[in-house]
């Protein structure tokens, strides 16, 4: 038991699980709605959220697909002139789904920050 408990715990020792991740991707959907962007940028990071919602839907969600679509919807807001990074409003949010990741997410993170 004490193992499994473990495993589900994140670095700060709260349980990060498909669960939180997705309303992790809810709260940054709604950030989202809050920024500075284009239609296109709008409608461009929506798909990219849909597909993390979909993926963290799925049974048994991939970890390493939800850092490629991550890793793409960050890379997408940054070229597009939005501050990702530690401090904003989409950065809570993203280390959130990154802590559920695991070390692809940690990576990202430490790129943003």
């Amino acid at each position: 038991m004490m193992q499994i408990t473990n495993s589900i715990r994140g670095t700060t020792g709260v349980r990060t699980g498909p669960a939180e991740a997705l309303e992790a991707v809810g709260e940054l959907r709604l950030v989202m709605t809050g920024l500075d962007v284009s239609d296109d940028v709008r409608s461009r990071a929506g798909w990219a959220l849909d597909d993390m919602v979909d993926e963290l839907c799925r049974p048994d969600p991939d970890r390493d697909v939800m850092a490629s679509r991550l890793w793409r919807l960050t890379e997408f807001l940054q070229g597009s002139g939005v501050d990702v990074g530690p401090g904003t409003p989409p950065f809570s949010a993203i280390s959130r789904i990154a802590g559920w990741v695991g070390p692809l997410g940690r990576a990202l993170l430490k790129r943003l920050g």
